[in-house]
């Protein structure tokens, strides 16, 4: 969380201002029904330290991970819950002219080989309990939900948005080592945020650029990368790299 506070303020300074973090007796209550504190994932447990009771300004998701919401779901006694032993509902969905989003779950019988993450579903709470729906995978982990939204929040949607340039890397599931390699020869390295196979944010301090990596998923079957520069400049000099190679990293 700390890196994450770090990268936040370098590229939109005071997007931080608005967290506020869960009380113990807040993430007490969240994970007892499903076996303590230690149940909870452990960058989860940094999350709701950090900004469980607020994001501020920022979303995650269609919906609210805030934990007063969650406690309040849970007041509902007489809704049946998917099997608290396995799933643990981190935000909920809203309802807009599209009706209700679904919301998302950890499953907490899929950790990381580290025991500090898990797999996350996207699905409406009543289609977990019944299993006649298949959940969507957002992203693979938690910490590669907040890479993702936050390298996207912070840098990669701000004004003017069109400066920042999306490059479409096909299906081929090597596309995104053979791109970090790329970057990381024009000089991009990884940030604070960490990286996964699945989604990788790097940074040029030189240049003032931030890129971020995905690889194919069942929510875009596709790879890609997004590159977006302070500078107009440094973008257009960037543009200009990748377009030459873009063929090379998807494969093609």
């Amino acid at each position: 969380m700390t890196g994450l506070l770090a990268f936040m303020e370098r590229w939109k300074p005071g997007s931080t201002h608005g967290f506020e973090p869960a009380t113990t007796d807040q993430m007490t209550a969240l994970a007892q029904p499903h076996g303590g504190l230690d149940a909870l994932p452990g960058l989860y447990r940094e999350f709701l330290a950090t900004m469980g009771a607020s994001t501020g300004e920022m979303r995650l998701m269609w919906g609210t991970t805030s934990i007063s919401a969650l406690l309040e779901d849970l007041e509902d006694y007489q809704r049946e819950r998917p099997d608290s032993r396995r799933y643990l509902k981190f935000a909920m969905g809203e309802d807009d002219y599209n009706g209700r989003h679904p919301d998302d779950f950890f499953d907490l019988s899929r950790p990381t080989p580290d025991g500090r993450d898990t797999a996350i579903l996207r699905i409406h709470e009543e289609d977990l309990v019944s299993s006649k729906v298949a959940a969507e995978q957002p992203f693979p982990t938690f910490s590669d939900l907040l890479r993702a939204v936050i390298v996207a929040r912070v840098s990669l949607e701000a004004a003017p948005r069109k400066q920042t340039q999306t490059y479409n890397l096909g299906p081929n599931p090597e596309a995104p080592a053979r791109t970090y390699e790329f970057f990381a020869r024009l000089g991009f390295a990884p940030t604070e945020l960490g990286a996964s196979s699945s989604i990788i944010p790097l940074e040029h301090a030189e240049r003032g650029a931030v890129a971020l990596i995905r690889a194919p998923s069942t929510l875009i079957p596709r790879a890609g990368v997004e590159v977006r520069a302070r500078d107009k400049a440094q973008q257009t000099l960037l543009d200009e790299i990748i377009q030459d190679h873009q063929q090379e990293l998807s494969g093609g």
